[in-house]
């Protein structure tokens, strides 16, 4: 697999690992979804963008964002934005089924099933220390590189005998103002309460989301730009 060996641009790459991980709590971080079939390419590669503050993160696509909020009390609240009608349905953490566990929200592959794999390789200091990991689950093989003073994902490959999925890091900024202003801007749009929702049939966004349905929050890591999980579920 590709190696990617990024450093900050406003730090030192030889800084301490709190140092780095400090300056990287601010992420506007762009990702590559790609996919092979038996072996050949898919051409509709799909991209998202990955935004992060201390206490929250949004994976944006073309249209939907999807935003987890960390609660003084450690909980998840999620908001999913939908960029055109600049609307947005917002979910309590009650209403979130299955496990929620920020590291997953947070960097795209959790704490618990990172130390589920085993490292292979390892380079680079300070801010460009790389950690290269592989896990072996039946006839599927995930591998790993991971940027681990920045608590990002370089590269990461999901294979299987027929299909091979790949989530390659492009462009990272750091700065903080920018990612605080993206926030902000989701922030005012008109939202609903999930709960709400069913006493709202008058209005056309609304009855449109009744009738898609809902994709349940939680299902995996990380996503492809229209919000679906991938590698079924393969960070819990």
């Amino acid at each position: 697999m590709k190696k990617i060996i990024l450093s900050l641009a406003l730090i030192s790459p030889l800084a301490s690992a709190t140092q780095c991980a400090l300056h990287s709590q601010y992420v506007q971080a762009s990702y590559q979804v790609g996919k092979q079939v038996a072996g050949k390419a898919v051409a509709e590669s799909q991209q998202f963008t990955l935004w992060r503050t201390p206490h929250q993160v949004a994976e944006q696509g073309l249209e939907l964002v999807e935003v987890w909020q960390q609660l003084s009390n450690q909980q998840i609240r999620p908001i999913r934005y939908f960029q055109t009608p600049q609307r947005g349905i917002e979910y309590q953490p009650s209403e979130v089924q299955g496990q929620q566990d920020w590291s997953t929200k947070y960097q795209l592959v959790s704490d618990d099933f990172i130390a589920k794999m085993t490292l292979t390789d390892e380079q680079g200091d300070g801010c460009d220390k790389i950690q290269h990991y592989q896990l072996v689950q039946g006839d599927t093989t995930i591998e790993l590189a991971w940027l681990v003073n920045q608590k990002l994902v370089s590269a990461m490959s999901i294979a299987k005998p027929q299909l091979t999925q790949t989530l390659t890091l492009g462009t990272v900024d750091f700065k903080k103002a920018q990612i605080q202003q993206q926030f902000a801007l989701w922030d005012a749009y008109q939202t609903t309460d999930y709960a709400d929702i069913g006493d709202n049939e008058g209005d056309p966004f609304l009855a449109k989301m009744i009738n898609l349905g809902f994709i349940e929050h939680g299902a995996s890591g990380f996503y492809d730009a229209n919000g679906k999980a991938l590698g079924g579920g393969h960070s819990h």
